[in-house]
């Protein structure tokens, strides 16, 4: 027993000398804890839908206003907010492909007249079904609010028929909507991983002293370490996407230079928050530690990956906004599912170069003030 007892003290002066792995090990569940707690919820909160309304007639206000009253839609008027060389129509579907709307709700203009005349008045609605199921609640929504119209108006549920189109996934597969964001999550894990090991493996090995005494500056070895794993980074995310289209069958409806360009900034932000990582990670497991936190579990639950945004509580959708994996998951999906254009995302476009600069910026810093204290 004496013995037993000395190899326990001699652990436990081993666990009590590791503060960072105890942190982990009594931090990281409860992070989880919270982050899924309010995470995994299948409600819609909120519905962005665009109402083309060609009636305008008391009848068709007050189906309107059936949308408006209700806690889960915010609507838009096309026909007032849209540039006059297109259509309110036009508009809408452009929005739809940016992924500003979930929906478009064309009321025509003869609707308010067929009902008075007993005849079946039909109302037009456009889902964007890349989401197959937020396309499944809105589709379910719209059910609940125009049975709840016709009650008010008439006992006979005929007089009302709905036509709904599913853009960009008509027959709603989940693969389509699920694969290119595991495209996202996985580069962002791989690309940071890669460059987190690089200078906590130098440090390590102790040839972390040669790169302080060196003549290069601080941003040239940051910049020097990074700029060789954005080719590995890049023909990993190419091996994923090809995978994806001819494993899965995800077809690419958009141009793939467009997709290129805004792949190549996610894998220089991802690559930049490793290297940060790395200047402030001590040793190689902590760094990895750090880069699966810091990545996996935002990226899969905070990015809209699996659950919608707007189902977040207002905290963890503005933690979300500082998520890399938020941006390129609205892109990769605009593109590949939705043929969206290199003019739907310009706002995630300046995001990630945002990210990148201050990622850089502040793992220069941390790196030169380490050189100044080894000097």
């Amino acid at each position: 027993m004496k013995r037993i007892k000395a190899v326990i003290v001699k652990e436990f002066a081993h666990i009590l000398r590791d503060p960072t792995s105890l942190t982990i090990v009594f931090l990281m569940p409860l992070v989880m804890m919270f982050i899924f707690g309010y995470s995994i919820n299948f409600d819609l909160k909120h519905i962005d839908a665009g109402i083309i309304d060609l009636s305008k007639s008391e009848t068709s206000q007050q189906l309107v206003k059936k949308f408006l009253n209700n806690k889960y839609f915010i609507l838009q008027d096309l026909q007032e907010n849209h540039p006059p060389s297109i259509s309110p129509l036009e508009t809408g579907e452009q929005l739809l492909k940016s992924g500003d709307l979930k929906e478009i709700i064309i009321i025509p203009a003869d609707f308010s007249q067929k009902i008075k005349d007993n005849r079946i008045a039909e109302i037009g609605i456009i889902i964007d079904g890349s989401d197959s199921n937020v396309a499944n609640l809105v589709y379910q929504y719209n059910e609940l609010i125009i049975l709840d119209f016709i009650s008010d108006i008439r006992s006979l549920d005929e007089l009302v028929k709905i036509h709904t189109k599913v853009l960009f996934n008509p027959e709603l597969k989940s693969a389509f909507f699920f694969i290119p964001g595991l495209i996202a999550t996985l580069l962002v894990m791989i690309s940071a991983l890669l460059t987190s090991l690089s200078i906590s493996r130098e440090k390590e090995s102790g040839s972390i002293d040669l790169l302080f005494i060196s003549p290069l500056k601080s941003p040239e070895i940051i910049i020097g370490k990074t700029i060789p794993y954005i080719f590995v980074s890049l023909i990993a995310g190419c091996i994923i996407l090809l995978f994806a289209r001819f494993w899965f069958g995800v077809p690419i409806k958009g141009n793939l230079l467009v997709l290129l360009i805004f792949a190549l900034l996610y894998i220089i932000t991802s690559l930049s928050l490793g290297i940060l990582i790395s200047t402030v990670a001590p040793t190689q497991k902590i760094a990895m530690f750090i880069t699966l936190l810091l990545t996996l579990l935002p990226s899969y639950m905070l990015s809209g990956f699996i659950f919608p945004l707007q189902s977040l509580p207002p905290v963890l959708r503005a933690i979300s906004r500082i998520i890399p994996a938020t941006y390129f998951l609205k892109i990769i999906r605009g593109v590949v599912v939705k043929g969206a254009e290199l003019k739907h995302f310009i706002p995630e476009g300046v995001a990630l170069v945002v990210f990148t600069t201050l990622l850089l910026a502040i793992a220069s810093l941390k790196f030169a003030r380490d050189r100044r204290k080894a000097k």
